[in-house]
């Protein structure tokens, strides 16, 4: 049982999203992602490196090592700890060598709830010939679909219920590659969505080779019963955002229990308030350019 709806135009400028659930909390603080890849090449000279951690992590000051290949040198980096975004970047003292090989040693972290580390990871790179001075581009969500999940939650050793949604990517390029880039996905309509869209934890962008690329979402039931519309933007590893663009794809969904099947219903157009919201992040990302 699966329903898809293709994607909505708006009126307005910007680019939102909705809650994931978050029962990653009280479990492992383990390594989610990195940005560069393992294997990435063509990285701007000027990249910022960043890894994603799961909600249970947190950054005890821990020494995150860039090393180059084959025969060093090896560097400590000062690290920054984004706690909203669950990322640990840091930017190399000096630009790095055009055409060299690295490899960034990502710590592993403790957690929140659980005095023993979480899973780091290494990173395998090639650095490009030159900086990164343009924004990425993004064609925005494209489509959605649905289904439910029941499953064991391990923080409350009970079965529970989740939406997951399968969000269709528009396509998306930068100076070093869509492989060094984030993914910053919110939900604009939604249950629990009032004025001001909720962010869904930013991640790197999806290495496959599906057209369209796609990000799977779990938001709780409660936050996701009725009508669900997501768009979004990317950020390069210089941190230039993209453009906000003006489509959001949006779907209904059904609550269980199921009979026969769902219904499926077309996109209405954006409602006063998710056009405010919309607006509203397309200030949140004129702030963080600055």
């Amino acid at each position: 049982m699966r329903t898809t709806i293709a994607a909505a135009t708006l009126t307005i400028v910007g680019w939102a999203a909705a809650p994931a659930a978050r029962a990653d909390q009280c479990g492992k603080p383990d390594l989610v992602d990195m940005v560069p890849p393992d294997g990435a090449a063509g990285v701007p000279l000027n990249a910022t490196l960043g890894a994603h951690y799961t909600a249970a992590a947190e950054s005890l000051g821990e020494d995150v090592v860039l090393e180059r290949l084959p025969a060093g040198p090896a560097d400590v980096l000062p690290a920054a700890w984004d706690p909203t975004e669950q990322l640990l970047s840091v930017t190399p003292a000096a630009p790095l060598d055009p055409g060299a090989q690295y490899v960034i040693h990502w710590p592993a972290l403790r957690g929140l709830n659980a005095a023993a580390p979480g899973v780091g990871g290494d990173a395998k790179f090639t650095a490009g010939s030159t900086i990164d001075e343009a924004p990425p581009t993004f064609a925005g969500v494209v489509g959605v679909s649905w289904d439910l999940e029941r499953v064991t939650d391990d923080c409350l050793d009970d079965l529970v219920e989740r939406f997951v949604f399968d969000v269709q990517l528009g396509a998306a390029s930068d100076d070093g590659g869509a492989s060094g880039l984030t993914l910053m996905l919110f939900q604009t309509m939604g249950p629990q969505v009032m004025m001001m869209p909720t962010p869904i934890p930013a991640r790197a962008w999806p290495q496959t080779t599906d057209s369209p690329a796609r990000a799977r979402v779990k938001l709780a039931k409660d936050a996701a019963v009725g009508e669900n519309c997501f768009a979004g933007i990317v950020r390069d590893t210089a941190g230039h955002l993209s453009a906000n663009n003006n489509a959001q794809a949006c779907v209904q969904t059904t609550a269980p229990p199921f009979f026969n099947g769902c219904s499926v219903a077309g996109a209405d157009p954006p409602t006063a308030a998710g056009a405010a919201a919309l607006a509203l992040l397309a200030l949140f990302g004129r702030q963080r350019r600055r």
